[in-house]
C-alpha cells in the first residue's frame, strides 16, 4: 500500500482520518472547540510512528502542566491585569529558557507548558471563574487529538523509526570505511564530507530517541542502538587522529603492511575474528617519528576494531530475533548536546517582553479579541527561538496562518452554511487537508503547511452549532497578524545572530568545554564528552558552507576532548611520577583553554609539560591490542598515544620530540 500510494499521501490520509475522528468524537462529547483536536493531530503526526508517539506523550505533559499554572494564576491575579500578564510572561520566558537549555525532544514539554498556560488564561479573563473548566476542556482537545494521531500512524501501516534509522547508520559506517581506506592509501582531501559525518551522526543521535516508543524490534534493542552510537563518536577522532598521522608521516613503507593488512580485512567483509593485529608491529625505537609511526598503528588498530563492532551491531539490530554479543552492549551513550545559557536567556526575555507587549496593547485599547494575539505571540517566539535569526522563521510561518484567512474565508460564509451533518463537513474540509498534508513531509515546506493548516481551522472555529460573525472573523486574524509583527520585532532586536557570530559562540564554548576536561580532577565520561563534543563540531559545520580555519580546529578540538578524557583516565591509574607529570600538564592546557581565544597558539610551556609526561611513557608496554576500550585505557602505550596525539594536534609544527632530554 505504502508503494501503491507514495508515503507523503498514506501519511497525508492518515492524518486527515485522525484529523476527522478527533473532530467527530469532539463534536459528539460536546467539547467547545473541537478545532483544537483538528489542529493537534498535525503538530503532533510525524511520518515516523515512534516520533509521534514520544512527542504526543511530550505534549500531554507540557499541556497538563501549562492548564495547571493558568488555573493557579488566573483566579489569584485576574483583578490585576499588569501582574497576571507579568506572570505569565515571566512564565513563558522560565519554559523557553530551561526548554533551550536541553536540545532533545523532551525539551517540547516545558516549551509547549509556556504558551499553553498563555492560550488557556487569556481567553478566560473574561470569566475567571469558568478558568478550570476551559483548562479541563482544552486539555481533553488536545490528548483526543494526540491519542487520535497516535492511533492513525502506529496501528494504519506505520513507518517505524528503526526503518529510516537503518540506512543511516549503514551509509555512515560505508562512509567511514571510506575514509579509513582514503588515509591508507594518503588520499584524505575531503574536509567538508568529514565534518558532514558529525552532522549526520548527531542527527542519528537524536533520532534515537524515538527508538523506545517505536513499534518495530528496535524497542527492545535500545542498549545495542546506544552502543553503536557510541562507537560511530568513537570514530571521528580515532579516523580524524589517524589521517593527521598519515599526513605527516607520508608515504612511509615500514606502515605498508599494516595498512595491506587492514585493507585486506575490510575487503574481507570486517570479520570480528580477523581483525588486523597491527599495533605490534609499532616500532620500538623512541624518537618522534618512532611515537607517530606507533600512534598511527594504535589508531589503524583501534579504528579497524571499533568499525568491527559497529557492523556487528548493526547487523544484529537488522535481525528480530538476534542479539548483539556479549558485552557490546555495555556502554550507553548519553545525550548530551550543546546549550547556551546566554542565548537561551536571550530568547525568553524576548518571548516574554512580546507577550508583555501585547497584552499592555490590549489592556490600554480595550480590544475585545487581544487574548488570541497574546495567546499567539508565544507560540510564534518558542517554536524558532533555537535558530540564529528566528525573524525569517517567523515570518514565513505566522505568513502561512494569515495566508490561509482567505480560503477559511470561502469556506465559512459561502461552503459551510449550504452543508449539513459531520459527513458532509468531512468531504468539503478533505481537500485542502489532504493537499496540504501531503506537502508536511517536505523538509522545507513541511513548517508552512502546518501552519497554513493552523490558520485555516483556526480561523473556521468549527463548533457544535454553526456560527459566522464576520467582525469576530476580522478581529480574530488581526490579531493574529499583530501578534507575528510583534513577535518578529521584539525577536530581531533581542536575538538576531549572524551565521559567523554563531560560531564564534561555539568555537568559544568548545574551548571553554576542553579547559574544564582539563580541570577534571576525576575521570570524565567519555561517552559524554564525546556526545557534546561532536554536536559542537556539527553545529560549527552546518554554519560553514566552505572548509576554513574555523572547521578545521573544531574537528581537531574534538580529538582533542577525547585525549583529554583519556589522559584524565590515565592519571588516575598512573604511578605518582606519570600522574604528577599530566596534572601539570593538564593545568597548563587548562590556563591556555581558559584564556585565550578559540585559534590562539598555545604557549610553549604546553609543550614542554606534554613532552616531559610523554618521556615517562617511553618505558611502558607495547600498544594495546583490545576492543574500543583502548582508546579510553589506562596502560602506558594508550597513553603515549594520547600525549602524542595532543602534541600533534596543539603544535603541529613544533620541533621534533627530544626523548633524551633529562625531566
Amino acid at each position: 500500500m505504502k508503494h501503491s500510494l507514495g508515503a507523503p499521501a498514506l501519511y497525508s490520509i492518515k492524518n486527515a482520518a485522525a484529523a476527522l475522528a478527533a473532530l467527530g468524537i469532539s463534536l459528539a462529547v460536546g467539547l467547545p472547540m473541537p478545532f483544537w483536536a483538528m489542529t493537534t493531530v498535525y503538530i503532533t503526526s510525524n511520518p515516523l510512528a515512534g516520533a509521534t508517539r514520544s512527542k504526543a506523550i511530550y505534549r500531554m505533559l507540557g499541556t497538563l502542566l501549562g492548564a495547571a499554572v493558568a488555573v493557579i494564576t488566573v483566579p489569584a491575579l485576574v483583578e490585576w491585569p499588569a501582574l497576571l500578564s507579568l506572570a505569565l510572561s515571566a512564565w513563558l520566558c522560565l519554559c523557553l529558557t530551561l526548554s533551550l537549555l536541553d536540545r532533545s525532544p523532551r525539551a517540547y514539554v516545558l516549551m509547549l507548558a509556556g504558551y499553553t498556560a498563555a492560550i488557556i488564561a487569556f481567553p478566560s479573563v473574561g470569566h475567571p471563574e469558568a478558568v478550570f473548566d476551559n483548562a479541563v476542556a482544552r486539555v481533553t482537545e488536545i490528548v483526543l487529538g494526540i491519542s487520535c494521531a497516535a492511533v492513525a500512524h502506529s496501528v494504519f501501516w506505520p513507518t517505524s523509526v528503526g526503518e529510516r534509522l537503518s540506512p543511516k547508520l549503514d551509509a555512515w559506517l560505508g562512509d567511514a570505511e571510506h575514509w579509513l581506506r582514503d588515509v591508507m592509501a594518503g588520499n584524505d582531501k575531503h574536509d567538508r564530507d568529514r565534518r558532514k559525518l558529525a552532522v549526520d551522526a548527531v542527527e542519528c543521535m537524536i533520532l534515537s530517541t524515538h527508538i523506545p516508543y517505536d513499534t518495530s524490534h528496535w524497542r527492545e534493542a535500545t542498549g545495542s542502538v546506544q552502543a553503536l552510537l557510541y562507537r560511530i563518536l568513537l570514530l571521528l577522532p580515532l579516523l580524524s587522529g589517524l589521517s593527521d598521522r598519515r599526513q605527516v608521516l607520508g608515504r612511509d613503507l615500514s606502515l605498508e603492511e599494516a595498512n595491506g593488512r587492514a585493507t585486506a580485512w575490510l575487503d574481507g567483509g570486517l570479520p570480528m575474528g580477523a581483525i588486523p593485529d597491527v599495533a605490534e608491529a609499532a616500532p620500538s625505537g623512541k624518537g618522534w617519528g618512532d611515537l607517530l609511526r606507533e600512534s598511527y598503528l594504535v589508531r589503524l588498530e583501534q579504528a579497524c576494531h571499533v568499525l568491527g563492532e559497529a557492523r556487528q551491531l548493526h547487523q544484529a539490530l537488522l535481525q528480530p530475533h538476534h542479539r548483539a554479543p556479549e558485552g557490546l552492549t555495555d556502554t550507553r551513550l548519553p545525550l548530551r548536546l550543546h546549550s547556551d545559557p546566554g542565548l537561551a536567556l536571550l530568547s525568553g526575555l524576548a518571548a516574554g517582553l512580546s507577550l508583555l507587549l501585547v497584552c499592555l496593547f490590549w489592556v490600554m485599547t480595550g480590544w475585545p479579541d487581544g487574548a488570541g494575539a497574546a495567546a499567539l505571540v508565544g507560540v510564534f517566539c518558542c517554536l524558532f527561538a533555537a535558530m540564529d535569526n528566528p525573524v525569517p522563521a517567523i515570518l514565513g510561518f505566522g505568513g502561512a496562518i494569515v495566508g490561509a484567512v482567505p480560503l477559511a474565508g470561502l469556506y465559512l460564509f459561502v461552503i459551510l452554511p449550504q452543508i449539513d451533518g459531520f459527513v458532509e463537513l468531512s468531504l468539503v474540509l478533505l481537500p485542502p487537508m489532504l493537499v496540504l498534508g501531503m506537502i508536511m513531509p517536505h523538509p522545507r515546506y513541511g513548517l508552512l503547511a502546518v501552519a497554513f493548516l493552523m490558520g485555516f481551522f483556526s480561523a473556521l472555529a468549527i463548533q457544535a452549532q454553526f456560527s459566522a460573525d464576520f467582525a469576530r472573523f476580522i478581529n480574530t486574524n488581526v490579531g493574529q497578524i499583530i501578534g507575528v509583527l510583534v513577535a518578529a520585532g521584539v525577536t530581531a532586536t533581542f536575538r538576531t545572530m549572524g551565521a559567523d557570530a554563531s560560531v564564534r559562540r561555539l568555537m568559544r564554548s568548545l574551548r571553554g568545554d576542553l579547559a574544564t576536561l582539563a580541570k577534571a580532577q576525576k575521570p570524565v565520561d567519555p561517552a559524554a564528552t564525546l556526545a557534546r563534543a561532536t554536536d559542537q563540531l556539527a553545529l560549527i559545520s552546518q554554519r560553514l558552507g566552505a572548509p576554513s580555519v574555523e572547521a578545521d580546529t573544531s574537528l581537531r578540538e574534538v580529538r582533542m576532548a577525547m585525549n583529554l578524557a583519556t589522559l584524565g583516565q590515565a592519571r588516575a591509574k598512573a604511578e605518582p611520577a606519570l600522574a604528577g607529570a599530566l596534572s601539570a600538564m593538564m593545568a597548563t592546557a587548562a590556563d591556555h583553554f581558559d584564556s585565550s581565544a578559540a585559534l590562539a597558539s598555545p604557549p610553549h610551556d604546553l609543550c614542554d609539560s606534554i613532552d616531559a609526561a610523554l618521556r615517562l611513557t617511553l618505558h611502558g608496554a607495547a600498544p594495546s591490542t583490545g576492543p574500543h576500550g583502548a582508546l579510553i585505557g589506562s596502560d602506558p602505550a594508550t597513553t603515549r598515544a594520547a600525549l602524542v596525539a595532543l602534541r600533534r594536534n596543539l603544535f603541529p609544527h613544533a620541533p621534533a620530540f627530544a626523548p633524551d632530554i633529562a625531566p
